[in-house]
């Protein structure tokens, strides 16, 4: 379950993990004018694997390399 945590049209918004699988999950959407009449988006996400030492060894060797390609 996540929530809108900020929005600001049309700029941005920001959703954030309530209740879910992660230990942490912030996923900021910004928008901008691409100059030709479109729009470019841009995802920042900053997140935390739940289970604490393990999780951590989980983001490194497995999140870390999977979420940049979202």
């Amino acid at each position: 379950t996540s929530r809108i945590s900020a929005y600001e049209r049309p700029g941005y918004f920001v959703d954030e993990q309530v209740r879910g699988p992660f230990a942490r999950w912030h996923h900021a959407h910004h928008f901008a004018p691409d100059g030709a009449g479109g729009t470019v988006m841009r995802d920042v996400v900053d997140f935390a694997a739940p289970l604490g030492p393990l999780g951590r060894i989980a983001e490194r060797v497995a999140l870390g390399r999977y979420m940049p390609r979202l």
